[in-house]
């Protein structure tokens, strides 16, 4: 493997493994004020503690893909790099071989990437829900203090204006 790749594979999986940490920790936090505020509403509670458990998973899945990325460090690309009927017989079985891992493990790579992606995306549609519907339930609290407001309002102008003079 030339020098350039090595560093920058190299580079990619500290990158990784630096953010899965961060997330890590990030969500470790938040599950442990999660069980430390009683105050928190059960709703937001089972939000937050789904929320840090998919991040962590997702931290997970960095972790993996990193560990994946310097192994493919090791593998033997040679076989790889020369036509298969160019190899004398006994070492086209062994790039054959050699091919077959090569390539169940790039898939293996892949699905794990796939997972990921599949995660964040179900992490967002998970925030953007809870958020619609915490404004929602902003809006009709709103709604509700307007209305009392109203009320009492119109209870005072009422009693102002029947009141003897």
């Amino acid at each position: 493997m030339d020098t350039v790749e090595l560093t920058v594979c190299i580079a990619i999986a500290v990158v990784l493994v630096g953010v899965a940490a961060f997330f890590f920790v990030r969500q470790r936090q938040t599950l442990q004020s999660v069980h430390a505020d009683a105050s928190m509403s059960e709703e937001q509670r089972r939000y937050l503690l789904t929320q840090a458990r998919r991040r962590i998973a997702g931290s997970v899945l960095l972790l993996i893909l990193a560990g994946m990325l310097v192994g493919s460090l090791f593998f033997d690309y040679e076989p790889l790099r020369t036509k298969i009927h160019e190899l004398p017989a006994e070492q086209q079985e062994a790039a054959k071989y050699a091919v077959r891992v090569f390539g169940v493990y790039w898939m293996a790579f892949l699905f794990v990437l796939l997972a990921l992606m599949a995660l964040a995306v179900f992490d967002f549609w998970a925030t953007a829900r809870f958020s619609v519907q915490q404004q929602r339930q902003l809006f009709q609290q709103h709604q509700d203090m307007l209305e009392a407001e109203l009320t009492e309002h119109r209870y005072r102008q009422d009693n102002s204006n029947g009141a003897p003079h």
